[in-house]
């Protein structure tokens, strides 16, 4: 592995605890990540009956200078919903297709985490439970939105879970009046 790859995968490992935090407080169930390093799926982690379950991530943000640029012209700092749902979409098909490979390890037993850093959750057209058919064919046992947008300020993020449908919907963090760095 190359200092390059072997820094990406350390990025997100870091990235990956926040959501192994938010999952615990949103669900019954938790997982605890094994330290070991893959790739197809990003991380093996573990349910609490023992239990594997492959986690991907995926970041949706825009290139860093089309949104610098943006932000020179408009002083827009956030992603536009509409194009957050569009990469949200593009990012799932993408990833089903690269879960259906063989080299895929866990195929059928695989979260797919979405991590918007530029988009908060609530400004996604989120509402509407008929948005619950989009998300049932893909193989994923399931789909989130993960939140990073709050994580330097309060140092957490905030869920919603597209599939299945019983977790279906927003997952607000405990304190939502906190303050940043409390």
């Amino acid at each position: 592995m190359s200092d390059r790859e072997l820094g990406k995968k350390m990025a997100e490992e870091m990235e990956l605890e926040p959501f192994l935090d938010a999952y615990k407080e949103a669900v019954e169930d938790y997982l605890s990540y094994a330290f070991g390093r893959h790739e197809r799926p990003d991380f093996v982690c573990y349910r609490v009956a023992g239990t594997p379950v492959g986690v991907e991530l995926v970041q949706i943000t825009r290139d860093p200078i089309i949104a610098r640029e943006i932000y020179i012209l408009t002083q827009t700092e956030l992603m536009p919903s509409e194009e957050a749902m569009e990469m949200l979409y593009n990012e799932i098909r993408e990833k089903e297709e690269k879960r259906r490979q063989p080299d895929w390890y866990l195929p059928d037993n695989t979260v797919l985490v979405l991590q918007f850093f530029d988009c908060p959750i609530r400004s996604l057209p989120l509402s509407d439970d008929s948005l619950q058919k989009d998300f049932a064919s893909t193989g994923f046992v399931e789909l989130w939105i993960a939140d990073y947008t709050g994580e330097e300020a309060y140092g957490d993020i905030e869920l919603f879970c597209l599939y299945p449908p019983e977790r279906w919907g927003y997952y607000e963090r405990p304190n939502p009046g906190r303050k940043p760095y409390e």
